[in-house]
């Protein structure tokens, strides 16, 4: 595919619809009168109506946790009736005027403050825009020159990250070719096949920005379908034939005089070891590929069927006595899933989390309106994800950040934001199983919402639902801790056997931060060695001092918990600098780009200097990954999300230093700091 062609799927440009006017009022009628305005707006091309019907449209009831009822006045259903007339005028029609692309940010601005219903600060609007599909992802350093063909890389991983630097790569004129440890496309999407598996971050947002669809059949994805929607995205950019699967890198050693990685990669199927040379690396591998299994003694002892979720085979269930150890995402999933195939259920729980009620109506399922205004109503899905991304935003952040004032008087939560919808889960716990009740005061987490990731629950109050297979007779849940594992089944602290016939370990992922490459930079340092004792740090865009031309996305201290942004909006952030830093190569005529140490220093200082006002640093009780041994927040980013996206459109050439050195062998010379 060549660059032009490739770049002229970056426009973004909406297509023209023309829609029977009958069946357009039946879906119109399912709107939010806000959405409706704007979409008005881009259909006709008359912000003039802006003016008319601001401050009638009333604020909208979507919310990214469902469907909130409000009441709907006189003149908001008025101004419905209008609207909805005049979208029909326009998309009625087979001869439109082009859509208003919105490229003014004043009226953006304008349009924003009615699409959430309340104001939103002008200076995030460059991220929503290009975050939500308005506008594709703009480079920061003009190109003067094409990449040479020796500045090949090297792209670990075919999941969201891979792919998306792939997109970009191909985009920006790079040579790359993809490497995956699996037999297919997905990452964690291809690995992870427990039953309920499913993404935890509503699908409206879940996608790439350049890609995204409004086909989607459930507001929060299962993980089959998404890993569809990952497969399609590799063909249609066609990057098929440059992923390697079954590849595993299991070791990188910089080759300081050539300037180049030396990779060395099995065939997980042959068995067979081959190596090779990329000028620069792009790790999407992510940190969690292994799955994470507790300190019990026995575990290899039980005479029963044994499974961890990361490596899930297909188990027969009907008439089994079954326990699921661990309540994370992946154990309220399964929970949830098998509670009604089995006889007996133990669920087994070290600490409780908070529980977010799941208040879509249909189990979840995207109703056909919705899916037909995504497909059919222009610009709908932009401004639905809008809506979606902000809410999240706002939401996540300020119930993250610490209140003083607050905590002098609340033992629990931090904020009146963080009481807010910690006191919804409270509410969701004691309306399901009674206030006082002993299931009640099993699932009521002693740590204020946020302190570990917060789980929701895949379903309602019915087959399907976390809280519903708990209020099964034939479930029971376990809080006395794990004391060993026989053949007969398992043995709790209180000294009770839990007799058993097939055991599921939910229990997580060994965060690995690449550490089972052993990746070797400048004079013979491994990244193992810099980071160990589980105390990973990075420079933006993943970059660490002594390891030239590496990027690491899903690094530490770039999670979303603050932003309330989902892995996407990680994933394409730091692979855009990525880029921008190797375009910064081309342009300098460099073969190599390193962060300086003091860089990187600055800016792990600044990281810990914001992480004293989040929870994590105040919220001790709660048991998280977030947090290394010596009590140091290692994988949230502190930022909000339009700050690191700030941070991460264009790289300062100060925090660099450059190199340039022909790759067979001549001695290398600097070009610059």
């Amino acid at each position: 595919m060549s660059d032009g062609n490739l770049r002229s799927r970056f426009t973004h440009n909406v297509p023209t619809s023309v829609v029977a006017e009958d069946e357009l009022r039946v879906h119109l009628s399912t709107v939010d009168t806000p959405l409706l305005l704007v979409c008005a707006v881009h259909v006709t091309g008359d912000s003039s109506l802006l003016d008319r019907f601001a401050d009638k449209v009333g604020i909208p009831r979507s919310n990214v946790l469902g469907v909130v009822e409000a009441p709907v006045d006189s003149a908001t259903l008025q101004a419905n009736a209008e609207l909805t007339d005049i979208v029909c005028d326009a998309l009625t029609k087979r001869n439109q005027n082009p859509y208003l692309r919105t490229t003014d940010l004043a009226l953006v601005a304008r349009m924003a403050d009615i699409a959430v219903g309340t104001y939103v600060d002008p200076k995030n609007l460059p991220m929503y825009m290009e975050q939500c599909g308005f506008a594709p992802d703009q480079r920061a350093i003009s190109p003067t020159s094409t990449p040479p063909a020796t500045l090949n890389l090297a792209i670990i991983g075919a999941g969201m990250t891979g792919l998306d630097a792939a997109v970009k790569a191909a985009d920006r004129g790079f040579e790359y070719e993809v490497f995956e440890m699996e037999a297919g496309i997905g990452g964690l999407w291809w690995s992870q096949t427990y039953p309920g598996v499913a993404v935890d971050t509503a699908s409206v947002y879940y996608s790439l920005s350049y890609e995204m669809t409004p086909d989607w059949s459930r507001h929060y994805p299962v993980g089959e379908e998404y890993g569809r929607y990952l497969t399609e995205l590799a063909k249609k950019y066609e990057l098929t034939d440059r992923l390697h699967f079954n590849s595993e890198v299991t070791q990188m050693k910089w080759l300081d005089t050539e300037q180049v990685w030396e990779l060395t990669i099995e065939d997980t199927v042959e068995h067979t070891i081959r190596t090779v040379r990329a000028a620069a690396v792009i790790s999407g591998a992510g940190h969690f590929n292994r799955p994470k299994y507790p300190d019990v003694p026995g575990r290899e002892s039980f005479a029963g069927t044994s499974v961890h979720t990361a490596r899930w085979r297909d188990i027969d269930l009907a008439g089994k006595r079954a326990a699921v150890i661990g309540v994370g995402a992946a154990g309220i999933q399964v929970i949830a899933s098998i509670a009604d195939q089995v006889e007996h259920l133990a669920v087994f729980q070290r600490q409780a989390h908070w529980v977010i009620p799941n208040l879509f109506p249909d189990n979840g399922k995207v109703g056909d309106s919705e899916r037909w205004l995504r497909r059919h109503l222009p610009y709908y899905q932009q401004w639905s994800r809008f809506l979606a991304f902000w809410q999240m935003n706002v939401i996540s952040y300020q119930m993250h950040k610490v209140d003083d004032d607050w905590i002098k008087t609340h033992s629990l939560s931090i904020s009146p934001e963080n009481d807010m919808i910690m006191q919804m889960s409270l509410n969701y716990i004691n309306d399901t199983f009674g206030e006082g009740s002993d299931l009640a005061r099993k699932l009521t987490p002693d740590f204020a919402f946020g302190g570990k990731r917060p789980i929701r629950d895949p379903g309602r109050f019915e087959p399907g639902g976390y809280y519903y297979a708990l209020s099964q007779p034939h479930v029971d849940l376990v809080t006395s801790t794990l004391s060993r594992v026989v053949p007969e089944g398992i043995v709790t602290a209180d000294g009770t056997l839990h007799e058993l016939d097939v055991i599921i370990w939910a229990t997580g992922m060994t965060l690995d931060w690449l550490s089972p490459i052993e990746i070797v930079g400048r004079n013979g340092v491994t990244l193992n060695q810099v980071w160990a004792d589980n105390n990973p740090r990075t420079y933006l865009g993943g970059t660490v001092p002594g390891f030239p031309n590496l990027f690491i996305n899903d690094g530490p201290n770039t999670g979303v918990a603050t932003g309330g942004a989902g892995h996407n909006f990680m994933t394409e952030t730091v692979d855009h600098y990525a880029f921008e830093c190797l375009q910064l190569v081309v342009e300098c005529g460099a073969t190599s780009i390193e962060v300086t140490q003091q860089a990187h220093d600055a800016h792990n200082d600044r990281i810990e200097e914001l992480m004293l006002d989040l929870i994590w640093t105040h919220e001790h009780r709660a048991d998280t990954y977030y947090r290394n041994q010596t009590g140091r927040i290692i994988l949230p980013s502190p930022f909000t999300a339009t700050d690191f996206w700030d941070m991460n459109q264009r790289p300062d050439k100060s925090a660099f230093l450059l190199r340039a050195g022909a790759r067979a062998g001549a001695v290398r010379q600097d070009v610059g700091a």
